[in-house]
């Protein structure tokens, strides 16, 4: 049986964390339905998704129906950043098509196997959304 999506949201930074195992479309959507009607996740919050623990990978054609799920939401919730930390041996195919759809369309997603170097990306996204925020 597989766990179905979650998130967490931050107290102490904007920080969105989105757990569980690989989805399909249909799971993304009540997700992201849910991420869009809450007032935390909203302007400027980073995006952590966090597939260290998962271990059923879906094929690409799913990532591509869920990278344009992620794509149709992108301008309602306008994350700063979003990043996929998965285990170090398995920076693999699927996320490595999400990353290029991503960049194809101009989402800042990007995949890494260290969770503290995926923190450390996002976290340079704050300073850039406070620094665009200022200059308005």
């Amino acid at each position: 049986m597989t766990v179905a999506l979650s998130y967490t949201v931050s107290s102490a930074e904007p920080l969105v964390v989105i757990s569980g195992e690989y989805a399909d479309p249909v799971e993304w959507s009540r997700l992201l339905t849910e991420i869009v009607r809450d007032p935390r996740c909203q302007g400027g919050c980073a995006f952590l998704r966090d597939l260290r623990s998962a271990h059923h990978p879906v094929d690409v054609w799913t990532v591509v129906a869920v990278v344009e799920l992620i794509r149709q939401h992108w301008p309602t919730v306008q994350p700063c950043r979003a990043a996929i930390v998965t285990r170090i041996d398995e920076l693999d195919i699927p996320i490595q098509v999400a990353q290029a759809l991503a960049d194809t369309h101009q989402i800042s997603i990007s995949a890494f196997d260290s969770y503290d170097a995926a923190l450390a990306w996002l976290r340079e996204g704050f300073s850039t959304t406070t620094s665009t925020k200022t200059a308005a």
